[in-house]
């Protein structure tokens, strides 16, 4: 029987009783754009990528342009107009993609909370990237911060200044732990990429004593995607957006499953799926001034777990 998942996907929709309906998976999953969101995707000014480097290194990037930057030639066809960038382009990604063409893209609004990923081959032009869509498919609107971005004034040169290294610092924590939102890069055996979301309540992500990250993986649409993937493949690229000062952090590291954990806190914890998953970070990557981008904090998105103290 032809099936849309891979085995990792498989193993843990068959754990976890998740069936799917084919005719719907059909519906949902494609080999190309639906003609009804190529308007959402040439609106947006903001796209999550994911790719890796020559060691198989997962990395998460974001890139913000203003409203045209990215263009749908076909609905197997988009384009990126680099010079549209308000972003930095000094990041990874433009080294990775000349060594592994594969990408992963999430084009995610943040004021109406709706997202669109996809993935495909990516080719670096001059002033372009262009990207051949092997699979797209829309994400539910879940655990989505609504935030309102805007253009600054000041169209000063970023002047991206970038440190690299291996262990987390306390600055790093600091950011870390005052986040409600990350993004997130992961890969099949076959080398498909995926770029993803996740967002909670401010400290969702918990730091443990040996420094490693301890992220709860709440209710979802059951197909496992990211999970599945680290299955297959256990690891992942993190990206890390400071919204006030406009920096990111982005962590490349392996990453490991803990299920079943049925204590009321944890249940508390994973909206009930008693369900984590653990990050080492092995390399990180900050850049000063990633963007000049106003980011207007609005709301919590109401299907966070509300803990209690």
């Amino acid at each position: 029987m032809k099936t849309h998942f891979h085995e990792g996907e498989l193993k843990l929709q068959k754990k976890y009783n998740a069936w799917h309906d084919p005719k719907l998976v059909e519906r949902l999953l494609k080999d190309h754009i639906v003609s009804q969101l190529i308007p959402f995707i040439e609106q947006q000014t903001t796209v999550i990528l994911s790719t890796t480097d020559s060691t198989k290194n997962i990395w998460a990037s974001m890139f913000i342009g203003t409203k045209g930057f990215v263009e749908v030639l076909s609905p197997k066809y988009i384009r990126i107009h680099l010079d549209k960038l308000k972003s930095t382009k000094a990041d990874i990604l433009f080294k990775n993609i000349k060594v592994n063409s594969k990408i992963g893209l999430l084009f995610i609004d943040t004021v109406t909370r709706t997202r669109y990923r996809l993935n495909g081959y990516a080719n670096l032009l001059q002033d372009r990237l262009e990207i051949e869509v092997l699979e797209a498919y829309p994400n539910c609107p879940k655990y989505i911060q609504q935030r309102i971005l805007k253009f600054s004034e000041d169209s000063s040169d970023l002047g991206a200044e970038q440190t690299v290294g291996t262990v987390l610092t306390t600055i790093h924590k600091q950011w870390i732990n005052e986040a409600n939102t990350f993004f997130l890069g992961s890969m099949n055996a076959n080398g498909d990429m995926d770029a993803s979301h996740r967002g909670g309540p401010t400290g969702f992500v918990e730091i443990l004593e040996n420094g490693v990250l301890k992220i709860p993986d709440y209710v979802g649409n059951n197909l496992f995607n990211t999970l599945g993937n680290f299955v297959e493949f256990p690891k992942a690229g993190l990206l890390f957006i400071d919204f006030e000062k406009g920096h990111s952090l982005q962590l490349s590291g392996k990453t490991e499953l803990v299920f079943d954990q049925e204590e009321t806190k944890d249940l508390e914890i994973t909206t009930g799926t008693g369900r984590y998953w653990l990050f080492k970070t092995e390399q990180w990557i900050q850049t000063q001034t990633h963007h000049k981008i106003d980011w207007e904090f609005v709301s919590f998105s109401p299907f966070n777990p509300q803990l209690k103290s």
